[in-house]
C-alpha cells in the first residue's frame, strides 16, 4: 500500500529486494529504491536523490514528503533557484550506531535513516553539508536543519559528534517511550 500510495504521489520509487546481512537483526520492512521526489509547488522535474537509497517505505514517504514539502521551497525562498539533487549515502547499512563494534543497531540497519552530505542546485552551486574550512555556516542549511527536527525523531550533523562532522543524519526512529522525543543536535 505505502509504495503504491508514494507512486500515485509522484514519487520515482520502485520496490527493493531485502538487502542481504550476516545479521538476521539488520531487516527493512518493505525496502524501497527512492530515486526522485515531487515538489507539490511547481511543474516540472521532480527532485533527484543521486544515490538512489534502499529505505523502509514508510521513511521513504516522510522523506520525501520533508524533501518535496519544506526543503525544495526553502531553497527556492532562499537561494533564488530550484532544489535538484539531494546528496546521500546507501540509506540501508548494517550496523551499530556510528560504526561502533559493539552497542545498539543504527537506523540504518533497519532503513528508517539516510545521511545527506548535500544539496544541489539548478543553478549549478551545491551546498555541502561539511563546512569548508573557515567559512560562516550557510543559513539555508541552519534553516533546512532546524525544520528537519519537526519531521524527524533524530537530526545529527555538524558540531553534533565527530561522526556527524560531514553529513546530516536523519531518522525515525523511536526513542523511549514516544513518538514525540526528538534528538535534534
Amino acid at each position: 500500500m505505502c509504495l503504491t500510495a508514494l507512486k500515485a504521489a509522484g514519487f520515482d520509487i520502485e520496490a527493493a529486494e531485502q538487502p542481504s546481512s550476516s545479521n538476521d537483526r539488520c531487516r527493512i520492512e518493505a525496502p524501497v529504491r527512492l530515486k526522485a521526489v515531487p515538489v507539490p509547488f511547481r511543474q516540472g522535474p521532480t527532485v533527484r536523490l543521486t544515490d538512489e537509497p534502499i529505505l523502509a517505505c514508510r521513511f521513504a514517504d516522510q522523506l520525501g514528503h520533508w524533501i518535496g514539502d519544506l526543503v525544495a521551497p526553502l531553497v527556492a525562498g532562499l537561494k533564488n533557484t530550484e532544489l535538484k539533487a539531494v546528496r546521500t549515502g546507501p540509506g540501508f547499512e548494517c550496523r551499530n550506531r556510528n560504526g561502533a563494534t559493539t552497542g545498539k543497531l543504527s537506523a540504518h540497519a533497519e532503513g528508517l535513516a539516510i545521511d545527506i552530505s548535500g544539496f544541489e542546485f539548478a543553478n549549478g552551486v551545491a551546498l555541502r553539508v561539511k563546512p569548508e574550512a573557515g567559512a560562516a555556516p550557510d543559513p539555508a542549511l541552519a534553516a533546512l536543519r532546524t525544520a528537519a527536527c519537526g519531521w524527524f525523531t533524530t537530526i545529527l550533523g555538524p558540531g553534533a559528534d565527530e561522526a556527524h562532522d560531514d553529513h546530516l543524519h536523519v531518522d525515525i526512529e523511536r526513542h523511549g517511550s514516544s513518538d514525540r522525543y526528538r534528538i535534534c543536535q
